[in-house]
């Protein structure tokens, strides 16, 4: 997981890029996204993404194999 302080100052330099590119306060769908990108960086990989990526890479390993 990402230290909290690290994604604070990173979710306060996008948003002032944001701003600096015309970004208003009444473009909340714009704002939403921005902070659920940020929020979503704080998440835990869930157990399903995890199993996947394994089985990904396994299927890719099975297939340099088969070559």
């Amino acid at each position: 997981m990402i230290d909290p302080e690290v994604l604070a100052r990173l979710a306060r330099e996008t948003g002032a890029e944001l701003a600096a590119l015309g970004l208003r306060a009444s473009d909340r769908q714009w704002i939403a996204r921005h902070a659920e990108s940020i929020a979503s960086l704080a998440r835990p990989e869930p157990r399903r993404a995890r199993l996947a990526e394994r089985l990904y890479r396994l299927a890719r390993r099975a297939a340099r194999t088969a070559r």
